[in-house]
């Protein structure tokens, strides 16, 4: 382990309650992508009380910082979807599930007609807007002009992805918040990723219909998350990568790590 990445801290907190790494047993797992589909994360925690189990609502606000001492940050921002607790052997498991916003999936519009030379931003602006979730960022490659109109119909979340395609760019949900951009362009902040500053064994080389990029393993890096710009220095690569995918692992004694797609 790096020097630096000393001291393993995970806060998990919802409903006025906290669960820390040093006093509880817990894992999860924590994914980000480039879709406007609501990731799930699952966390794991060992021999709640019944009470606090009672107390872990289905739509709950629920948020997970990790890091290391002195360096920590958030990296999961949502809603609870579900509960579940089971025995295994004289062990109380009780996993949670959350995903990064609400629950998307019935929301949706039976028909609406915008009018000639509709911009495709004012309805993506529209559609965030039923389904509650507040604009990040929005900088479109080409604001598409719908010269015959355009008709909403079906589950908001597609009818944004269809309209960012129209458009060129990438949309994607995280933290509870929406995303409306090229994951290649944008202000972010670059991490600096070496074998110094976390990186685990060889990044691996893939192509995916004419896109390249590496898939690298690196100690859990709460900065690293959809979009986020990697500096990449190893025998493999040596410039700027932009993170597609990946999650975030973490456990008391296990997994601690961050894995992405990240492309040229």
């Amino acid at each position: 382990m790096a020097s630096k990445n000393f001291g393993r801290v995970v806060e998990i907190m919802t409903a006025n309650m906290k669960f820390t790494l040093d006093k509880y047993t817990m894992e999860g797992t924590v994914p980000f992508d480039n879709d406007a589909v609501p990731n799930e994360s699952e966390l794991r925690i060992w021999n709640l009380a019944k009470t606090t189990i009672n107390n872990l609502k289905r739509n709950g606000v629920l948020m997970v910082n990790a890091g290391y001492t002195g360096d920590v940050g958030l990296i999961l921002h949502g809603r609870i979807s579900s509960v579940r607790t089971k025995w295994e052997g004289v062990d109380k498991i009780t996993t949670i599930y959350v995903l990064d916003s609400e629950d998307l999936s019935k929301r949706e519009v039976t028909e609406i007609a915008f009018a000639k030379g509709t911009l495709a931003s004012a309805i993506i602006k529209q559609m965030a807007g039923y389904i509650g979730l507040p604009v990040a960022q929005m900088t479109l490659n080409q604001d598409y002009r719908y010269q015959d109109g355009y008709t909403a119909k079906g589950k908001v979340t597609d009818i944004i992805s269809d309209v960012c395609k129209d458009c060129g760019t990438s949309c994607y949900i995280n933290q509870s918040k929406l995303y409306v951009r090229n994951i290649r362009k944008g202000a972010d902040s670059v991490f600096s990723l070496s074998s110094e500053t976390g990186l685990i064994g060889s990044p691996e080389y893939f192509e995916d219909n004419g896109i390249q990029g590496y898939n690298i393993s690196a100690q859990l890096q709460r900065r690293i998350t959809t979009a986020s710009v990697i500096d990449l220095t190893c025998r493999e690569w040596l410039g700027k990568l932009h993170v597609r995918s990946g999650n975030h692992k973490f456990s008391n004694t296990g997994d601690f790590i961050t894995t992405a797609e990240a492309i040229m």
